[in-house]
């Protein structure tokens, strides 16, 4: 069977790249929090950024305090930010700066370096098709897909790790920006009844996928006891300018692929299991029963 060939075969074309699945996000994330405990230096641009805020802010004779109850969030958590010791969001930063009358980017430059810094070369592969894109097709078999996860679910995903759980967060900018692409997911039912969380983690993530669908926005269900032949993994489909680059997940690690027999194989994976379906109404309605009948 060909989506066998591209899933197993050894050893892989010069134009793939080697790319861990998406898991080994949490992994690479987790690795960062155990240097963080064994006392080793964070990341420079971390600090640099922490020192910024701080620096502006007491030029301002704003108190920790007070910038935090601005900012509505902890001293604590003001705190370590200004010490390296977390990284905040996008927005976050995007309101330091508001809060502290600063020029927009003054901070946000600062930031941007973190993801070179944070981002090991294959993951920097695929977000960057990701943003290009104007079209995602999307099949999960076991997961919500990380562009609609909410922050709870992603927690429970990721084992409460906040660095990759900001990093996973701030990808799903690219659906409220100015061009956001078009993203189709078909998700196998078992997305839906495998508990992340708790159940009110996992019902307000269901509730999440509901209201995200939208013209540009479908989610559709594949039944339970569906025998497809997108059961062998999940993988992505992006198109950027007219050409398709895919990521792909296998059993020991997944893939970015724009060779041009694996994305015709996985098109083809793509257009058979959307028969496999319910329509868009009728996937909304399995997943708004299934959040009252099993996370209630």
């Amino acid at each position: 069977m060909q989506w066998k060939r591209l899933a197993l075969r050894p050893p892989f074309p010069p134009n793939i790249r080697t790319l861990t699945s998406e898991d080994a996000i949490r992994r690479e994330s987790t690795n960062s929090t155990e240097r963080y405990k064994m006392r080793t230096p964070p990341s420079p641009a971390l600090i640099a950024l922490g020192r910024l805020v701080r620096r502006y802010r007491d030029a301002s004779s704003i108190l920790q305090a007070d910038l935090a109850k601005r900012l509505g969030y902890s001293d604590g958590w003001l705190s370590n930010v200004e010490t390296g010791q977390l990284r905040p969001r996008r927005e976050h930063v995007t309101a330091i700066e508001q809060a502290l009358g600063l020029p927009p980017g003054v901070l946000m430059e600062v930031y941007d370096l973190l993801e070179g810094e944070s981002l090991p070369g294959w993951m920097r592969d695929w977000l960057d098709e990701e943003r290009r894109a104007s079209a995602l097709r999307a099949f999960e078999l076991s997961l919500i897909p990380g562009l609609l996860q909410t922050p709870d679910y992603a927690r429970a995903v990721l084992d409460d790790d906040e660095m990759a759980v900001n990093a996973r967060l701030e990808r799903q900018a690219i659906l409220i920006g100015e061009n956001p692409p078009t993203l189709r997911c078909v998700l196998d039912e078992t997305v839906l009844t495998r508990g992340f969380g708790d159940a009110k983690v996992m019902r307000d993530q269901l509730e999440h996928l509901v209201n995200s669908v939208s013209p540009r926005l479908a989610v559709q269900i594949i039944p339970s006891g569906v025998r497809h032949e997108g059961l062998q993994g999940s993988f992505t489909i992006a198109t950027a300018d007219g050409a398709d680059v895919a990521y792909v997940e296998t059993v020991v690690r997944g893939l970015v692929t724009s060779n041009r027999d694996d994305i015709t194989c996985l098109i083809d994976v793509w257009e058979s299991i959307r028969t496999c379906t319910l329509s868009q109404r009728e996937s909304i309605e399995l997943i708004k029963r299934t959040a009252d009948e099993q996370w209630t």
